[in-house]
């Protein structure tokens, strides 16, 4: 049976939380209705597997299918034969029956489409479209009629979603989880008969139930049914929800919600799947970031080297792929749209588990039990917060690993938390490649025998370290990444300068870099680099000329400190990503006027360190797209330099309140910021942005920050109204020693500046500072 025919002939009545989202659909479905040019809409319905779109999709079409003469619902599936998807929307559009239409060619069933529909008004939904090659055969036997016709798409993924949807005003809809009491509505409503009393005793597991469904429909359906069929104990409740997550439930009413996720893991590509099963290496509800999977994917070998491509960018490529699949939630987006973080849903961790342990991909150690072991262990996860290790037995068996179990094939090992004490000693892993142990902050990592680990790619380790331990760091001259970053240890060890190949370095910011960096040649990110505790390294730093992300810290204020780093940031032809942490002010502008800097910068970022004023170096890098800055002095020319940047699409601009500043600016000029999508300007003296006339053509987004006692006598007139690709603006009202009526009047205005924009753009208004506001 097709898993997705339920959803299809579900009771309209059963229906929860579909009644804002379908509103909304049809609201951006019949925009313009009545305007002059009428023209075909296509909105993409684009969410995870079992959250509800085929049901929402065929919901709102039923309810608007009557105002057009011609309407089909096609099923497209994982694998669509396309001649009978033809054939299905010829025989519903036209309502006939062509007997012999199986027997047509493509070209033929296209045709006679057309013919069909481009006399009628027609509303046509192509439910679980998987790829763009099967939306690009489908769409030609779409005919633009200008009759207002319409289609809607659903599908998880986001790139058929956004090539499917029509390019104007943004007509893809990602469909939300069920809000928490949509979710107990309608857990409730399957469990309990109608009248029935809800048993008190029963709502802490069934919280833990929602909690493990997330929002997702078909979840909350599925363990439902599973609940409706046994007793309402607590004890029965419980034993369920404790089968749940360990991927061994066979539960037949988990079957279709498992088949329905499984498709999506089916249509993954061949490189894609190992990367996915890994992510069982990781606790449920943890927040992965996104570096850790790039560096341990890589280190494992899943990565697959194309010439001319970086084996991270495709590891970052391959991250993006799982979350335009709906694979993996991403968490926490930068100002690019790229993740720093991801979840796993629990339904899909629960399928992932279920996957790794029928290939013996992973084994997972819970407490004191393993999830499937396996003769040969080949992925090692120690998972929970307490464990509590057999004091009688020796340091070689401990009770969280029997010794019976063999680890020497072990190939990625992952311990957090107390289990970090429970290991057995790190020379029984004779072939490992990656290891994590990352201990609770400020409790002492015991791990021993690190130098053994010959095969050892990528190390990551936290919480206190014993330096006799890190000496034996030089001994890893395999070794590409290592992240030390929540490590509590004031210096690395000199023997680091042995790693040669070392890629990448990932340290606190306080933490003491020996000299002799220059060694490590294969180093292509080093974060963070303190100059202060490590003068002797800005020496060497021009000889790693295959940078390509570097961060510093402590960078000092003298100019000598900074001429010496730019000297070596000469050097750096590679470098795409240059970011700053520290306090105080220091200047880049030290350098004659002929310096340029790296060629190839993409990326500049300095959010608490201050600088003189914007580097003039800065109109030598054509490449630089991303910059955030904190400048103590901004002129007009500042911003004429930056608006020139050929290719800047996000600027991040903070000025400090007691630097000396023009009193207006105008923002393009001379340089309009062609390529500017998003601009940030928190400034709190009484500067004041005004925006010229054809100025920022792509900007979309827009947040101004500033202190309302300092605009009291001025207006908010700053030309928006020439921002004409606006659709989002943040104003954010800083109260600082300003009256309650002078903050509401100021808010007034800029709703009335905003809502006579032309493009009608989202106000985000927000106060700061509050309980700093002056008594009346």
């Amino acid at each position: 049976m097709d898993p997705r025919l339920p959803s299809l002939y579900v009771d309209v009545k059963k229906l929860v939380g579909t009644e804002t989202p379908a509103k909304k659909l049809i609201a951006l479905l019949m925009r313009g209705e009545g305007g002059k040019k009428q023209l075909l809409l296509v909105v993409s319905i684009v969410g995870v597997g079992g959250l509800g779109k085929t049901s929402l999709a065929h919901l709102v079409y039923q309810r608007i299918r009557g105002q057009f003469q011609s309407q089909a619902f096609v099923s497209v599936s994982l694998k669509p034969e396309i001649n009978k998807n033809f054939s299905s929307i010829l025989r519903q559009v036209s309502g006939m029956e062509y007997p012999n239409d199986e027997a047509w060619d493509q070209t033929e069933l296209i045709a006679k489409i057309r013919q069909i529909l481009e006399k009628n008004r027609y509303i046509i939904v192509f439910d679980d479209i998987w790829s763009d090659s099967a939306w690009i055969q489908i769409k030609c036997a779409l005919i633009e009629n200008n009759l207002g016709s319409k289609v809607i798409v659903t599908t998880r993924n986001v790139d058929v979603a956004k090539i499917s949807c029509s390019p104007i005003d943004a007509t893809l809809y990602e469909i939300d989880p069920l809000s928490y009491e949509d979710s107990k509505r309608l857990l409730y409503s399957r469990v309990y008969n109608e009248g029935e009393e809800i048993h008190p005793e029963l709502e802490e597991v069934s919280r833990n139930f929602l909690k493990k469904c997330g929002g997702v429909p078909l979840a909350i359906i599925t363990i439902a049914g599973l609940l409706a069929s046994i007793h309402k104990a607590k004890y029965e409740w419980y034993s369920v929800y404790k089968s749940m997550g360990s991927g061994l439930e066979k539960d037949k009413t988990m079957e279709n919600m498992r088949e329905i996720l499984h498709l999506s893991y089916c249509d993954l590509p061949s490189y894609l799947k190992p990367c996915l099963l890994y992510l069982s290496m990781f606790p449920e509800d943890h927040m992965i970031p996104r570096y850790d999977l790039v560096l341990t994917w890589v280190a494992e070998g899943f990565v697959d080297e194309k010439q001319g491509s970086n084996l991270h960018d495709i590891a970052k490529w391959y991250f993006n792929e799982l979350v335009n699949r709906s694979m993996i939630q991403p968490v926490n987006k930068d100002e690019n749209g790229n993740a720093k973080y991801c979840r796993v849903h629990d339904m899909i961790l629960d399928l992932i588990i279920s996957l790794s342990v029928q290939e013996n991909f992973v084994t997972i150690s819970e407490g004191s039990h393993l999830i499937a072991p396996a003769c040969k262990i080949r992925r090692l996860s120690l998972q929970g917060t307490k464990v509590y290790c057999n004091k009688e037995a020796t340091t070689e068996e401990q009770a969280i690993l029997p010794s019976t179990v063999n680890v020497s094939q072990v190939r990625s090992l992952i311990a957090s938390g107390d289990t970090c004490k429970c290991l057995p000693p790190l020379s029984r892993f004779a072939i490992l490649r990656v290891l994590s142990l990352t201990c609770f902050p400020g409790k002492r990592n015991h791990v021993k025998d690190l130098g053994s680990l010959l095969h050892l790619r990528y190390l990551k380790l936290g919480g206190k370290l014993e330096v006799e331990l890190l000496k034996e760091l030089g001994n890893l001259q395999h070794l590409k990444a290592l992240d030390l970053f929540s490590a509590d240890i004031e210096e690395l060890p000199a023997s680091i300068i042995r790693l040669r190949q070392l890629e990448c370095l990932i340290i606190p910011r306080t933490m003491k870099v020996p000299n002799g960096i220059e060694n490590l040649m294969s180093l292509e990110l080093l974060r963070w680099l303190n100059v202060e505790k490590s003068l002797g390294t800005l020496v060497g730093l021009g000889n790693l000329i295959k940078l390509q992300g570097l961060g510093i810290s402590g960078l000092h204020s003298s100019e000598s400190c900074a001429e010496t780093f730019l000297q070596g940031l000469s050097n750096l032809g590679n470098l795409r990503r240059l970011s700053f942490r520290g306090h105080g002010i220091c200047s880049l502008n030290c350098m004659p006027d002929q310096w340029q800097g790296p060629s190839h910068l993409q990326r500049f970022r300095s959010n608490d360190l201050t600088f003189c004023q914007v580097p003039r170096w800065f109109s030598s890098l054509s490449e630089l797209s991303n910059v955030s800055i904190r400048v103590n002095l901004l002129r007009q020319g500042d911003l004429e330099l930056l608006g020139a940047l050929p290719v800047l699409c996000f600027l991040k601009l903070q000025v400090d309140p007691n630097g000396t500043t023009d009193k207006q600016l105008v923002v393009g000029a001379n340089q309009p910021f062609r390529c500017l999508t998003e601009f940030v300007f928190y400034h709190y003296s009484r500067c004041w942005l005004v925006f010229a006339q054809g100025v920022m053509p792509k900007l979309q987004r827009l947040e101004l920050s500033f202190e309302v006692r300092k605009r009291e006598d001025g207006g908010f007139d700053t030309g928006l109204e020439n921002l004409l690709s606006l659709k989002h603006v943040a104003f954010k009202v800083d109260c600082t020693g300003a009256r309650i009526r002078a903050v509401q009047d100021a808010e007034t205005k800029i709703r009335n500046v905003v809502g006579i924009h032309p493009s009608h753009p989202v106000l985000k208004l927000s106060r700061k500072h509050e309980n700093l506001k002056r008594k009346e």
